[in-house]
């Protein structure tokens, strides 16, 4: 496998004592193992040729990474060689959080806070990263694709969206998996993070536990600490169409860049989906 390839050719790394325990998670960009490295329990990734193709930027997240470290929002990097792709970060002993009617208000107003905490980090000017970039980075990529309604439609609403005026930093890509509770929360996975606007997120965590209307206020009225306006719901539930369009441009993107089968991303049905909005 690539893995095992890109491990024996990294000379760094046979200075180490890295035992692989178990893959966990093998997608389209990367394939994650479970390891023990230098006898300290880690996570290993290393990624695929596609990720470079679909501009996945590990610079930015080692980067970002070293400035979370004293937030203690993320796990500690132990090793990263990005020449091969490889990056290995201590595991963090915790959950993939669920709601339920016992503890969802308790976690959506701890959600809310620490976003916010996240979304007031500042860098320097030099560090600053854009998500609108990212965005047309896509359009690029992909202006070779046939007439293709969907991404028209996604392009469009984004630019109806954007607002340059009110970027924060932003972790882009909050769904379960990415979320870890362990007697607080932890974010996995920055690869995606840049200056966006805040409603992204926002948008991102109400998909991803399909939160109800009344939810979604108690997630802003933790973010915001009764300090702004109350939630513009019809511009938030906007950002989470968006989201779906966003899914289906990185989705595009690996296919025609990755040689990845779309059945393996569910392709038709979030084509099917989005076809079905008017």
């Amino acid at each position: 496998t690539i893995l095992v390839q890109n491990l024996h050719n990294n000379l760094d790394i046979k200075n180490h004592n890295l035992e692989i325990i178990k893959t966990i998670k093998s997608g389209p960009v990367s394939e994650i193992s479970i390891c023990n490295f230098d006898n300290i329990k880690a996570i290993l990734r290393v990624d695929y040729p596609c990720a470079r193709k679909i501009n996945v930027d590990r610079e930015n997240e080692i980067f970002i990474l070293s400035q979370l470290k004293i937030l203690d929002f993320s796990p500690e990097v132990l090793f990263s060689d990005l020449s091969y792709g490889i990056l290995v970060w201590r595991y963090i002993e915790g959950i993939e959080f669920s709601l339920d009617k016992d503890s969802n208000e308790v976690f959506l107003k701890t959600l809310g806070t620490e976003l916010k905490k996240i979304h007031d980090i500042d860098l320097p000017k030099s560090k600053k990263k854009y998500f609108s970039n990212d965005i047309n980075f896509y359009r690029n990529l992909l202006k070779e694709v046939p007439e293709n309604i969907i991404l028209h439609r996604g392009f469009d609403l984004y630019d109806k969206l954007n607002n340059s005026d009110n970027y924060v930093f932003s972790h882009n890509d909050l769904n379960k998996t990415n979320l870890l509770w362990r007697d607080g929360l932890f974010f996995l996975d920055w690869e995606y993070s840049s200056f966006n606007n805040p409603f992204f997120d926002i948008a991102s965590i109400s998909n991803a536990y399909n939160l109800s209307k009344v939810d979604r206020a108690i997630l802003w009225k933790a973010y915001t600490n009764n300090e702004y306006s109350a939630l513009n719901d019809t511009n938030l539930r906007e950002w989470m169409l968006f989201c779906h369009y966003l899914e289906y441009m990185w989705s595009i993107s690996l296919i025609q860049n990755g040689k990845i089968d779309q059945n393996t991303l569910n392709l038709k049905k979030l084509e099917k989906k989005l076809k079905n909005i008017i």
